[in-house]
């Protein structure tokens, strides 16, 4: 390979380096949060405002879940906590988002795919002083599911299992999302 190649690919690089370090991103999730310092975290039962029952729970595991297998943050009882997250599921919706002809002399649509909503108003205190330290009072996502894959066949259990998968789902990927935006303190 030709000296002048080499310098000219060594430069192209330490130039894309010195250029990529000042860029200001940094993978998610990292961070010591608005507050550096506080190392230990309570996660209690989230309230439950909706009709779908143990969604509170549900919501509440799976964000203390991120806390103790992401990064240096310790969940702990509340009596033993500097922060503490507060949630309360405020609503749960779901709209049609695919539909087939059915039974055409009625005129009626028959719903497979349906959209599910799911919002929080989640909040971390300062466990002494009751402060808020970070709040979203309405973040939402959601997650299509299939509500009747088979028109001919209409089963309301597999229609269940499919909303609760979503459910799963969506604690899960709202818990991660939590985590990521309370440790990068955005």
């Amino acid at each position: 390979m030709p000296r002048g190649f080499r310098l000219f690919s060594l430069s192209t690089a330490l130039l894309a380096l010195l250029m990529g370090s000042g860029c200001g991103y940094r993978f998610s999730g990292e961070g010591e949060g608005p507050r550096p310092g506080l190392k230990r975290v309570a996660i209690p039962v989230f309230e439950n405002l909706t009709s779908e029952p143990e969604l509170g729970s549900m919501f509440a595991a799976e964000l203390r879940r991120q806390f103790m297998t992401r990064g240096n943050i310790q969940v702990v009882p509340i009596d033993d906590a500097e922060m503490v997250f507060k949630g309360r599921v405020t609503q749960i919706y779901s709209n049609a988002v695919a539909h087939r002809a059915f039974e055409r002399r009625f005129q009626t649509r028959l719903t497979l795919e349906a959209r599910l909503y799911v919002t929080l108003d989640i909040r971390c205190e300062d466990a002494r002083t009751g402060s808020v330290i970070w709040r979203d009072p309405k973040f939402t996502d959601s997650r299509v599911f299939a509500q009747n894959p088979d028109p001919a066949n209409l089963d309301p259990i597999l229609t269940f299992d499919n909303r609760h998968l979503a459910l799963e789902f969506l604690a899960r990927d709202m818990a991660i999302k939590l985590h990521d935006r309370f440790m990068s303190n955005f």
